[in-house]
């Protein structure tokens, strides 16, 4: 997979972005849809979008204050974001979740 994207998902702690992160991920392999997905928290979300390589960010949505800390530096290093939607946050749906990282970042 050398066209695989990278996306990386932000929360407050990153504990519930974790198991999200899981269930997407699973969702891709199971599709054969080329990306690494992981999680951080938002408060080293700075650090780790200068020091790797992300193809795209989703922020959780208790973390939406994020994005005006954030936005410069996001639109500097050309990183496109989305908020996730509150329901599939809460449900950890990794398949909804999936299709908004395939319809905003894949295609």
């Amino acid at each position: 997979m050398t066209d695989e994207k990278r996306i990386l998902l932000i929360c407050t702690a990153g504990i519930t972005s974790g198991l999200l992160v899981k269930n997407i991920q699973t969702a891709a392999d199971e599709q054969n849809i080329p990306i690494r997905v992981y999680s951080a928290p938002a408060i080293i979300a700075e650090q780790a979008i200068q020091n790797q390589h992300i193809d795209g960010l989703m922020i959780g949505p208790q973390s939406e204050y994020e994005v005006n800390r954030l936005k410069d530096f996001l639109n500097y290093k050309a990183v496109a974001y989305k908020m996730i939607k509150k329901e599939d946050y809460e449900t950890l749906d990794g398949e909804a979740v999936l299709q908004d990282i395939v319809t905003n970042f894949l295609e």
